[in-house]
């Protein structure tokens, strides 16, 4: 399994500078974010991804995955530029946005909506060889665990749309870790690595009456309430081999955790923990 790190933290770097960060905290390589204010984004992604990726195989980096935008839900012609540089660059994924529930809404009418949108993208997919990525996220975003996540794709071809689930939502959201892996079977191709727990509410955000007390908070790997030795060692038992990516999501509370769209901000000790996050990782796979 490759570790690689997710760089929308780091949109301040330029595309040189974010291969010497990956290298210098212990990554194999990039989880390239496509989006705006980033190096790589819309307006330039024809020609910046393929130098971006040739300049990283140079400095020995993989970049197994590119992420698009949150609102990156429909396959229309900017949608097939980014297959098109995907393509170009060699990089074998593109993890597009979610949909979202909002009140009010008839579920099984968005999702619906999601799956003919899902056929429009599986049929670029097909076009490009680019497999098209949906990633768990906990709240009120389709496939916000495994099931959620199958039900989305249930019919789709696995070479043409991947399962990546997302270890710190499922811990908020999710099912058995076994049981999802059963469910996901050759659609897993890429696995998010957050961790996250519960945290009593400080005096000073004190919930009123009509909150709980304990609130989710995502914290670095090992802090949280993720058994990583069972996870890693199930996605090594069914065979997995693709990338694990890194979001260095650190301290972000109820506040914004079941937002999406929020990585502007920029968490404490990014660097520091980043270094740990990876160094963590490869001494359970180590073992495995």
């Amino acid at each position: 399994m490759q570790i690689v790190l997710n760089s929308k933290f780091f949109n301040h770097l330029s595309v040189e500078q974010l291969g010497e960060t990956a290298k210098q905290f212990g990554y194999d390589g990039l989880d390239i974010c496509i989006r705006p204010n980033h190096p790589i984004h819309a307006g330039n992604v024809m020609t910046e991804l393929p130098a971006a990726h040739r300049l990283w195989q140079q400095q020995g980096l993989t970049c197994p995955l590119a992420t698009a935008a949150v609102d990156f839900n429909q396959p229309d012609q900017t949608a097939e530029q980014f297959y098109t540089a995907c393509a170009e660059a060699e990089i074998p994924r593109l993890k597009i946005g979610f949909w979202q529930f909002r009140p009010g809404d008839d579920y099984w009418q968005v999702a619906d909506q999601a799956r003919r949108s899902l056929d429009g993208f599986a049929a670029l997919s097909r076009q490009y060889q680019v497999q098209t990525c949906y990633q768990i996220h906990s709240g009120a975003c389709l496939g916000s665990n495994v099931s959620g996540l199958m039900q989305l794709l249930e019919g789709f071809s696995p070479k043409e749309i991947g399962a990546y689930p997302d270890l710190g939502h499922l811990a908020l959201d999710g099912e058995d870790w076994q049981m999802g892996l059963s469910m996901m079977g050759d659609y897993l191709s890429v696995v998010g690595i957050k961790d996250a727990f519960y945290i009593l509410s400080s005096d000073k955000h004190q919930p009123d009456d009509k909150k709980p007390p304990y609130r989710p908070c995502f914290v670095k790997l090992g802090e949280g309430i993720v058994n990583w030795e069972q996870s890693l060692k199930a996605l090594d038992q069914v065979g997995f081999t693709g990338p694990l990516t890194v979001h260095t999501e650190y301290q972000f509370d109820e506040a914004i955790i079941r937002q999406v769209g929020y990585a502007e901000v920029s968490p404490p000790n990014l660097a520091r923990w980043a270094t740990e996050d990876a160094r963590y990782l490869r001494q359970i796979l180590s073992r495995l």
